[in-house]
């Protein structure tokens, strides 16, 4: 049964005219400004109803505790500031954060997923959180109508480039909502760890934030680990025409370059992942990732076909490396 517990620190009841914008570095000037954050709200997909749309097209064979999940997982809005720093190495950065009370996969209270939109004259780029707050750059038309464009994935709540989207087919309805002071520190005040807002100093300041790279300061030993898997996914799908060799390859690959030999207590974090992507219907397993898998078992896996990416995984994933 999913209990949520925090929904009173998730929506905040502040009055607009109480609301500040100080929780950034010094030099910085922060505001809402919703015309400019309304008008470069990144094109995405699946934002409102991905999780329900899961559940409707595989709730019969993902786990019945992540459909409870999906089906108990409510949007609540998509909040933005925007962020000003003079001098050559600043410039203007939309910052957009999307909250749901909810999480599938893996299963807690509260999820927060960042969007940063920065403007250069007429340059636009995002990065976005891949998954686990890996840090993405996805280069963006001058305007909306030229894309391109992020899809959800559901239950998870990260994003993977679109090049295809368009309006016509994104969501719409998304109304940015301020987010202020009074927001962040109720969200980062959440008493349980896996339900509080994690990102601080690239929030107070996104012009030091690079991609790849990583949205938290200094991410555990596992965020890295499934960093890295997914940059040898991505790098492996700009060669294969097919995005489940791409996706097969990148795998192996990761589990000689962010594993290793002399590093299988990262293997954990690998074979995490490879489990969370199953339980949202991106891979399907041929046989369970249990208790005595190592290195040789899992190439072995690989090898034989037993570990691929499903038809949703293959529609999902195929943006990636591609833009």
């Amino acid at each position: 049964m999913v209990e949520k517990r925090f929904g009173e620190h998730l929506r905040v009841r502040t009055k607009p005219h109480k609301m500040t914008f100080n929780n950034h570095e010094a030099g910085i000037k922060a505001e809402f400004n919703q015309g400019l954050l309304q008008e470069h709200l990144p094109l995405t997909q699946g934002v409102m109803t991905g999780d329900q749309t899961l559940v409707k097209t595989l709730g019969k064979v993902i786990p019945k505790s992540t459909v409870e999940a999906l089906n108990s997982t409510e949007f609540i809005d998509v909040f933005g500031r925007v962020l000003e720093l003079p001098g050559p190495r600043g410039g203007t950065c939309l910052q957009y954060l999307y909250v749901w009370d909810y999480q599938a996969v893996p299963a807690h209270e509260a999820d927060y997923e960042p969007i940063f939109v920065y403007i250069d004259g007429t340059k636009r780029h995002a990065i976005y959180d891949l998954v686990h707050y890996c840090a993405r750059r996805l280069e963006l038309g001058s305007s909306k109508r030229d894309g391109p464009g992020l899809r959800m994935i559901p239950g998870w709540h990260s994003f993977l480039p679109a090049p295809q989207l368009r309006p016509a087919n994104a969501d719409s309805k998304l109304e940015v909502k301020p987010l202020s002071d009074q927001h962040l520190d109720a969200w980062y005040s959440i008493p349980e760890k896996s339900a509080q807002f994690k990102i601080r100093r690239y929030l107070a300041n996104p012009f030091l934030l690079e991609a790849p790279g990583h949205f938290l300061e200094s991410p555990d030993e596992d965020s890295k680990t499934m960093c890295c898997t997914f940059l040898e996914i991505e790098s492996a799908l700009k060669e294969f025409e097919d995005p489940r060799k791409g996706v097969v390859e990148g795998v192996k690959r990761a589990l000689t370059k962010c594993v290793g030999i002399f590093g299988l207590y990262r293997l954990g974090a690998l074979v995490q992942l490879l489990l969370e992507m199953n339980q949202i219907g991106l891979l399907q397993l041929g046989q369970p990732l249990g208790d005595g898998l190592n290195l040789g078992k899992l190439t072995a896996l690989l090898q034989e076909g037993l570990i691929s990416l499903t038809d949703m995984g293959k529609n999902l994933i195929q943006g990636l490396g591609k833009e």
